[in-house]
């Protein structure tokens, strides 16, 4: 079995400049893919799917999918459902690595030192490896810095070090940062929010198109 925790995902679909997110179930061997909307039939189609496993990162494959009316609904929120089958993994993103979703997340930070300075940044990308910021204050590569935020249930205060630094002409700096020594839940917790907001992100696309 390719996938080990992954209950979301991406389908490009075929012919069309669309992608589809599908909320995905894992059954023993068998991968299958559930579709929200009516627009579809019965069909047999090959594509590349993107899968968002917890556990991996982003695994892109390529797969064929067997269309049909799901048996469940309307019990299921899910008129369609996909039988999956991975023919071949195109690449893997390591879960701590480039899985990056554009947010605008203002946030109090605190930055470490002899005397602790508080100031505002507002974090412009997020992956599970780290955060690119702006804000008005002056860092310097190799800072470190801490927020708090409740990505999941719980609250999270997560350190970080300037990786990179970015001037502009606006008066504002921005910043590379690296998360540091995060625990597996806290890690876990910023990536799904990641996943999530992927999906947010393609679910407005495809509801303003």
């Amino acid at each position: 079995m390719v996938l080990r925790d992954c209950n979301r995902g991406m389908v490009h679909w075929p012919e069309e400049d669309r992608n589809l997110p599908v909320d995905v179930e894992l059954q023993g061997e068998e991968i299958f893919l559930y579709f929200k909307g009516y627009k579809f039939q019965d069909s047999r189609f090959v594509s590349e799917i993107d899968f968002y496993d917890k556990q991996q990162g982003m695994i892109v494959t390529l797969a064929e999918v067997v269309m049909k009316r799901n048996p469940a609904f309307p019990d299921s929120p899910y008129p369609w459902m996909g039988v999956c089958d991975v023919k071949e993994v195109l690449r893997v993103v390591q879960r701590q690595n480039d899985v990056r979703v554009s947010v605008a997340m203002e946030l109090p930070f605190m930055k470490e030192g002899d005397e602790e300075t508080h100031f505002f940044g507002i974090i412009r990308n997020l992956s599970a490896g780290g955060i690119f910021m702006e804000t008005r204050e002056a860092l310097k590569e190799d800072d470190i810095v801490r927020f708090h935020y409740r990505f999941d249930k719980k609250d999270r205060e997560l350190k970080l070090v300037v990786v990179w630094v970015k001037t502009n002409d606006r008066g504002t700096y921005g910043y590379g940062l690296r998360f540091l020594r995060m625990s597996s839940g806290e890690e876990s917790e910023v990536r799904n929010h990641v996943f999530r907001l992927i999906f947010e992100h393609a679910k407005k696309r495809k509801k303003d198109e």
